[in-house]
Order: structure tokens, then sequence, then C-alpha cells
């Protein structure tokens, strides 16, 4: 095993999926930890957990695997070779197949804001559209837009409040503008949404958070580029004081 890979590491795990979309569960991000060095030098992680209940990640299911380690975000591609229980816990075991690539941390740092934002659902019929690879109007799917507040965002994802509970592992679209120098530009990437949970201070608010999904890079780097630059502003305020 990797030393970089120590024991108590968290790591995601996403279900390798070219497509944009699809129909079955194994599209969801699963949140792991590192738990052993198996006796052929694989890894252990804990099997993961949703609503109380494991999750069952079958073996020979290959996943996009970023380890949060003291060396940075670590990632690469992992297959399941084998899962079991010893006592109290249930445990999968995976392999290393691919090399690590370091994912630079400013795709991920989140900007804390607060931001109008639209989202709607994307229902079943437009998913097959879009995995068949076909050509629409959004407008012809009568999409229903709901009105959210973004709490902070990053290259990968955003962390929104509003006041409806969507039902995690939904595939949304998001629609917002971002301000750079003097241009405004209207973004509406497509999103997988982790979890949706209530808020702890205000019981008729919700709390989503949603990683991008088949992002265009070019459209990554325009928030990258936001962040950098709302926070070059802050700074720049900060010393006048």
């Amino acid at each position: 095993m990797d030393s970089r890979i120590e024991v108590g590491v968290k790591l995601d795990l996403e279900k390798i999926e070219n497509r944009l979309s699809s129909k079955d569960e194994e599209k969801q991000v699963y949140i792991s930890q590192v738990l052993d060095e198996s006796e052929n030098g694989n890894v252990l992680v804990s099997m993961p957990i949703k609503e109380g209940n494991v999750v069952p990640l079958s073996t020979g299911q290959k996943f996009i695997a970023t380890f949060y380690t003291k060396s940075g975000l670590l990632r690469c591609n992992v297959v399941v070779t084998g899962r079991f229980k010893k006592g109290t816990l249930f445990l999968m075991e995976i392999a290393i197949a691919t090399d690590f690539k370091k994912v630079q941390r400013r795709e991920f740092f989140r900007y804390n804001c607060r931001m109008p934002m639209e989202y709607r659902i994307v229902k079943e019929e437009e998913k097959d559209l879009i995995d068949a690879g076909t050509d629409y109007e959004i407008s012809d799917m009568q999409p229903e837009w709901k009105n959210a507040a973004i709490l902070d965002i990053s290259g990968g994802g955003i962390r929104f409040v509003s006041t409806n509970k969507e039902e995690d592992n939904s595939l949304i679209q998001v629609r917002f503008s971002l301000k750079i120098a003097s241009e405004e530009l209207m973004l509406s990437p497509f999103a997988i949404l982790l979890r949706c949970e209530q808020n702890s201070n205000n019981k008729s608010l919700y709390n989503s958070h949603i990683m991008f999904k088949g992002i265009d890079k070019k459209l990554q780097e325009t928030i990258v580029r936001f962040i950098f630059e709302e926070q070059r502003k802050k700074r720049s305020k900060d010393n006048r004081r």
C-alpha cells in the first residue's frame, strides 16, 4: 500500500460512468475510510453507509477514488476485489488500478458567498435523451425551475439552501450568473445531488450539496477564476482598512 495512504484517511468513491447520467444508483459518490492494508498489499476500507444502512458494493465494480491525505488530494482508479465482515465492521478490499494523480486543491477550494441560483430536477424522459446523445430543447421538457441561494461554490460543486427537500442522487441542472471583471456570465451545468439535509437552525430550509457532472473544463476554469478574483478583491479591501 502506498505510504501516503494511511489508516484513517478519508476517501470518496465515484462509479466510473462515461455517460452524463445513468438510471441505476451506482453513479452515487460514496464516502469511505481507510482501515488497514490487506495481506496482498491492497487497501481495506469501510463499506459505505447511507441512511444508517450498509451499501453493499459488488466485487468487480470500478470507481474513481479520491483520497484526502496529508500530502493533498490523490486520485486514481480502483476496483473492488473483495468484501467481508470483521466483528461489527463491514469492510471491502480495493485494488489500486492506475497511478495516483495529485488533484489541484484550488479546484475544490470552497468560496463562501451568498448568490441567487435556480435549479431543476432532470426527469427520466430527459435522462434518456441525454444518454442517447439526442439533441432537444430544454423548453420542450417544461422544466420547473426552483429558487435557491448558493452558500459556497468551488470548481467541483456547490452547496445551496432552498425550501425544497430533494432526493439524494438526483440529476439536476443549476442556473446562476458570475460577474468576472465587467462581464456577467450565465452558467447552467448539470450536477448530481449528493445529499439534502434539513437546516439545523431553520427546519423549513434544506441544505443541498451537489457535484458538477460532465462539466466542461473551460466552464470549471471560469468558476475557479471567479473565486480567485473574489478572493483578490477581498484581500485588497482588507489591506485598505
